[in-house]
């Protein structure tokens, strides 16, 4: 997997996003890190292999999403980076900092898109999506590593 790949295969979620980012405040709050009008919900997907975080790749701690948003989630905060997927939907792919629990797959990204990608691409569990990252500026700073 190149290091702006992060094709692989969608996978069935816990339904967590799509109840978190019903909420308006929320909503709001992602379209603001995003730059989109997320659609409520993520797409999950496993990679071939896991994640590096390189200099295209920004942190943006939970308490960004809501105050309360690591008792909502068990989620501290989310590695995430620009996306085009299927070479024409904008997209943010993200991996989350979860210490409790199994933690966060690290061969597992989530996307965050203003269009339904399930719908737009017909996708099901086990169809291989295609994700290229988006060439932007660095992030100031380097990526910051998980906790724990």
């Amino acid at each position: 997997m190149g290091s702006g790949d992060l094709s692989g295969i969608v996978q069935p979620g816990r339904g967590l996003g799509s109840a978190l980012l019903a909420d308006p405040l929320v909503a709001a709050n992602a379209a603001e890190i995003t730059g989109l009008s997320i659609v409520p919900g993520t797409l999950n997907v496993r990679l071939p292999q896991a994640v590096h975080w390189d200099g295209r790749w920004r942190y943006v701690p939970a308490e960004a999403m809501a105050s309360d948003w690591h008792e909502r989630s068990g989620q501290t905060g989310y590695h995430m980076v620009d996306v085009l997927v299927a070479g024409r939907y904008r997209a943010v792919a993200f991996q989350a900092d979860e210490p409790a629990g199994h933690g966060y797959p690290p061969d597992q990204i989530e996307l965050m898109s203003d269009t339904h990608l399930r719908s737009a691409l017909g996708l099901a569990d086990g169809d291989p999506i295609e994700i290229a990252v988006v060439a932007v500026e660095p992030a100031a700073g380097p990526p910051r590593p998980a906790p724990g």
